[in-house]
């Protein structure tokens, strides 16, 4: 407290010691990290735990005194589903941190597209961030000089040549709550044209097969990082004199590692797309990774769908 500073270890003991004058029961709690991955129970041994965290029994709370982004709900993934050993006067024992569900872990995107006949788009945007990947959001955006930039930047992963027009975040300084951005932005080429006709994506998600299972067989066990849960709504708002010849026709493919589920609705004018998606599990044992691989593929058999526009002569 004197110095200002610590490392995690001072963190959890300080935590620790506040509680216990609080008149608070509190554990100190060695972590085995989720980047340096399992162990079992014997031989016993301190160096195998690289991390040190507080809790509290009565809540069954961990708290991460160095994850300073995070509220006391948002449990960082490197310390989830891990091997810890609690410490406390009256003993010690080895246990495992929970996995939060993907519930806990959500982002909702909202998309109201503007299109235009040469493919070119204005959009306006809303995303509210919940659970593990929100610290990360507040850590990124604290600095109010680089916001905007840092965001742009991060947008044209998912919309090449973006450029940003407008950005406003809410609860970055607020630890136990959500953060939403909003912002309003052009894009060059958000459909291909082909022809008469323009191509465009239902869902800023795609190619989970690349990302998550390349190969067509695996020896070891997979971390897949953390549950997690995923909601965009995308408005198409047609160019005028343009016609929907074709719309994704959605579909639904579950299984128990997850669940992708589109909707398509069509009017006049335009045309909505939902997709959610949920990962229900954070690792995988090398005798469920074909079946895993056969889920994704499914997926992405129906992100590959495509809303296509009939826009007459050039």
């Amino acid at each position: 407290v004197q110095r200002g500073f610590g490392d995690c270890k001072d963190k959890a003991s300080l935590l620790y010691t506040m509680f216990r004058e609080a008149g608070i029961d509190a554990h100190m709690v060695l972590v085995r990290t989720r980047r340096n991955g399992r162990i079992t129970d014997l031989p016993a041994s301190l160096a195998v735990f690289d991390h040190a965290i507080a809790y509290v029994p009565e809540l069954d709370l961990y708290i991460d005194g160095t994850a300073e982004h995070s509220g006391v709900t948002e449990l960082p993934e490197m310390d989830q589903g891990v091997t810890v050993l609690h410490v406390w006067p009256e003993g010690s024992e080895l246990r495992r941190t929970p996995v939060l569900p993907p519930e806990r872990n959500r982002r909702q995107r909202t998309l109201d597209v503007r299109l235009a006949a040469d493919g070119s788009a204005t959009i306006e945007g809303r995303e509210v961030i919940t659970g593990a990947q929100a610290p990360g959001y507040r850590s990124t955006y604290q600095a109010e000089g680089t916001r905007s930039d840092r965001f742009e930047r991060s947008l044209r992963n998912l919309f090449p040549g973006l450029r940003l027009e407008e950005v406003g975040f809410e609860g970055l300084d607020t630890l136990e709550g959500d953060v939403s951005v909003r912002y309003e932005a052009e894009v060059p080429q958000l459909a291909q044209r082909d022809g008469q006709r323009l191509r465009a994506d239902p869902s800023t998600m795609g190619e989970l097969t690349r990302a998550f299972a390349r190969t067509p067989t695996r020896e070891y066990p997979m971390d897949l990082g953390g549950t997690s849960s995923y909601v965009e709504e995308r408005t198409v708002r047609l160019p005028r004199g343009a016609q929907a010849a074709q719309v994704p026709e959605g579909g639904t493919a579950e299984s128990p590692f997850g669940k992708l589920a589109m909707t398509v609705e069509r009017s006049a004018g335009q045309v909505q797309m939902r997709t959610e998606f949920e990962l229900r599990r954070d690792r995988l044992r090398p005798g469920e990774y074909a079946a895993f691989r056969r889920w994704v593929e499914e997926v992405d058999q129906i992100l590959r769908q495509r809303l296509i526009l009939e826009t007459g002569s050039r």
